[in-house]
């Protein structure tokens, strides 16, 4: 353990520099808590081989990609000098993680919850592993309220992401000036997908049918190279012109993703964001299209109606999947609706939305859900650990 006043903690999650949105909150949060913990970081995705320091702290890499049940105890053992030398807060989901590995630490695991109920090997997870679940939306919070979890919501940098001048922006992002401007930031994982590409797309289709002017930005991987959607076949099946849709650069997005200001600058090109998924443990996504004073369309489940600041909600079917819970398959109709009611939005109303897209997203900057949340939630962590018993184990005769 470190001669460091401050007490340490593990943070267990994507390396800092990921281009994921685990990853990203990591690398939001954990310098702000090394002000008041040693904080090391323990990789299980993004740093293998070897340890590193990032911003003042240890990286611990992970060893074989199986999400750190394989590396977390050594890392623990290590920075924390001992498996409850102090906090280790793991960042993922839970179900991956091994419960007996995770019973063995003082565990907090900062949990999506995207399903209702919360899906059945979440639920043994923390019946067996004695983790602390402290929840990222309200939503989880009630979906695990068995285990009294923590509430610690996902935060932003609202600096970083600000209101752009849509044509200052649309200079930088090359989107065209004299368009309507739909866009999708999403990752292309699975299929069906999560992200409900499909919906998404049917919908679109019928606002393009109607104004030719309106034109679809994908900020996600294109070819479905990682088990997801090949959106070029999909738009081919629905009849959507390719000089309709607009790709990110497939090249930076893998292997050089574009930090936080020039996101702002595609943001801020947006007329209004497509996130209709089939649920999402919080959907960072949505909220930093809001600070940059743009809505969205959300599909009425899961965190996504608490995360929306502004915009439109939409309906939708519950689907069954092999997680063994429900989530939601977004109705095609009510997204185009949705869609049809952004494009012909007058400037009042779209001045108002913006607003209070803006004003609601500085409740999520990470300095503020810092203090009001993290830091508060922490301490209420280690009193629940300190008041824990020891187990006593009694030999076998």
């Amino acid at each position: 353990m470190s001669e460091s006043s401050r007490p340490p903690l593990l943070f267990h999650s994507n390396a800092p520099w990921s281009p994921t949105g685990y990853g990203q909150q990591c690398g939001i949060f954990t310098p702000r808590l090394n002000k008041h913990y040693e904080v090391g970081i323990s990789s299980f995705y993004g740093l293998e081989g070897a340890r590193l320091r990032w911003d003042g702290m240890v990286v611990y890499p992970g060893l074989g990609g199986d999400f750190g049940n394989d590396s977390l105890l050594p890392a623990a053992d290590a920075h924390l000098g001992g498996f409850r030398g102090g906090l280790t807060m793991t960042l993922m989901d839970v179900w991956v993680l091994d419960p007996s590995i995770i019973r063995r630490l003082n565990a907090v695991c900062w949990v999506p919850v995207d399903h209702e109920p919360a899906p059945p090997r979440v639920i043994e997870f923390f019946r067996n592993s004695g983790a602390i679940p402290m929840a990222m939306s309200r939503f989880g919070e009630k979906m695990l309220q068995e285990f009294d979890p923590l509430y610690v919501p996902h935060g932003i940098d609202t600096e970083a992401y600000r209101p752009i001048p849509r044509r200052e922006a649309r200079d930088v992002t090359k989107i065209p000036q004299d368009k309507f401007v739909v866009g999708m930031v999403a990752a292309n994982k699975g299929n069906p997908s999560r992200k409900c590409f499909a919906e998404a797309f049917q919908a679109f289709k019928l606002l393009r049918d109607r104004h030719e002017d309106a034109v679809l930005y994908l900020h996600t991987e294109m070819t479905g190279k990682y088990d997801g959607v090949r959106l070029p076949m999909l738009m081919e099946a629905l009849g959507i012109p390719h000089d309709s849709v607009f790709f990110a650069d497939q090249n930076r997005i893998l292997h050089n993703p574009v930090g936080h200001d020039t996101m702002a600058h595609v943001y801020s090109s947006l007329d209004v964001l497509l996130s209709p998924s089939a649920g999402e443990g919080f959907g960072i996504p949505v909220l930093e299209a809001n600070a940059c004073g743009v809505p969205a369309i959300v599909t009425d489940f899961s965190a996504q109606p608490e995360v929306l600041q502004a915009g439109w909600r939409v309906d939708y079917r519950a689907n069954w999947t092999v997680q063994e819970s429900w989530q939601a398959t977004p109705d095609v109709q009510d997204i185009f609706d949705a869609l049809n009611q952004a494009y012909n939005a007058e400037d009042r109303m779209r001045d108002q939305l913006a607003q209070k897209a803006r004003e609601g997203a500085l409740a999520y900057d990470a300095d503020r859900v810092m203090d009001e949340h993290m830091l508060p939630a922490l301490a209420e962590a280690e009193r629940r650990f300190a008041e824990r018993e020891p187990v006593e184990l009694k030999a076998v005769a």
